[in-house]
């Protein structure tokens, strides 16, 4: 995401979405009754004495809209604002306008501060490359991009390896199940985790070099599928060898947060993590995205915990962790100290 004007005081800030992870903040940033300005598409009127009627053609027009719902569509990379125009051409009609990747558009909102350190950490993440992560055995391989917001499953390569009395099928079938997944790496173009328990990762890495193909980081995990790319990431790998991972940071604190719950050094629920603020004893506080937009009060507690000297995290309700924490309430804090 690049910022093109930054007048928060004005109430508007101006941006340019350069990738689904923007419109994922956007989709957390934009609120009902917010003004949103974009280049878009309108239906022209079609003239009244026509005979027959024909489909009325769209046209590009700039428009104003205040919203009253905001939809996020990660597998179809946009997001979808809905609202009556207040701006533009048949000012009070209703329109929609279609965020994506390239697309430019101005907020015009009552900016509160995690909305700007939202803003900031997207301009912040767009700097760091997405990362592919293989998990994969002797039967299949599947593949996830980590994003900020989670683990975006995108495909799976299956084996079909004859057993161990056809030697020489076997062998030939392995090299093309290990040329399948290597020209899907390539295909991604990203840094790579492979991942798997067993031998098969190890076989996979010796392929790559003898046929000169993309270098990998190879780990161990106990499986393959969903659960093996979230083992990746919970076991720490990722930030092993990507230190900028957003997911893998907030996997990693939910992680730390169950452990430090079994010692008394963490607390979790809304009233809980009141009195940690209350007695500055909030090291860190976790809030998941989505409690965010639902209660003023979590976001209160995030401005007196940072005056306290604690540190904030917004974690992702799109993710293992955040689907976690969201059991416990959806807001928990690391302590400095143990309270009553």
């Amino acid at each position: 995401m690049q910022i093109l004007s930054y007048h928060p005081e004005r109430g508007t800030i101006s941006l340019q979405i350069e990738s689904l992870e923007d419109l994922w903040h956007l989709d957390h940033i934009l609120e009902e009754g917010d003004l949103l300005k974009a280049r878009t598409y309108r239906r022209t009127d079609q003239p009244s004495d026509m005979l027959r009627p024909q489909r009325a053609e769209k046209k590009p027009v700039t428009l104003i809209i205040r919203i009253e719902k905001v939809e996020f569509h990660p597998h179809s990379n946009w997001l979808r604002a809905t609202g009556v125009i207040e701006g533009g051409e048949d000012a009070g009609s209703y329109h929609t306008i279609n965020l994506e990747e390239g697309s430019r558009c101005t907020i015009i909102k009552q900016w509160r501060q995690y909305h700007l350190e939202r803003l900031k950490e997207a301009v912040q993440q767009s700097k760091t490359p997405r990362i592919l992560l293989v998990a994969m055995d002797d039967e299949q391989a599947d593949f996830g991009v980590v994003r900020q917001y989670g683990i975006e499953e995108v495909a799976t390569v299956h084996a079909r390896i004859p057993g161990k009395r056809e030697p020489s099928q076997r062998k030939a079938a392995k090299n093309q199940y290990f040329k399948e997944i290597s020209a899907k790496i390539s295909e991604y173009d990203l840094p790579t985790i492979v991942a798997g328990p067993g031998f098969t990762k190890e076989e996979f890495r010796k392929f790559l070099m003898d046929t000169g193909g993309k270098q990998v980081e190879v780990e161990s995990v106990s499986t393959t599928g969903k659960t093996g790319l979230y083992e990746v990431v919970k076991r720490g790998l990722v930030e092993k060898v990507y230190q900028d991972s957003k997911t893998a940071r907030d996997i990693q604190l939910i992680e730390e947060l169950f452990a430090k719950i079994i010692t008394n050094d963490a607390v979790y629920g809304l009233e809980d993590v009141k009195k940690a603020v209350a007695y500055s004893a909030c090291q860190d506080l976790l809030v998941v995205d989505t409690v965010l937009r639902t209660n003023r009060e979590a976001e209160h507690l995030m401005e007196q915990a940072r005056q306290r000297g604690g540190k904030t995290h917004i974690i992702s309700s799109q993710h293992e962790g955040g689907e976690k924490l969201l059991h416990l309430g959806g807001i928990a804090a690391f302590l400095r100290f143990k309270i009553e």
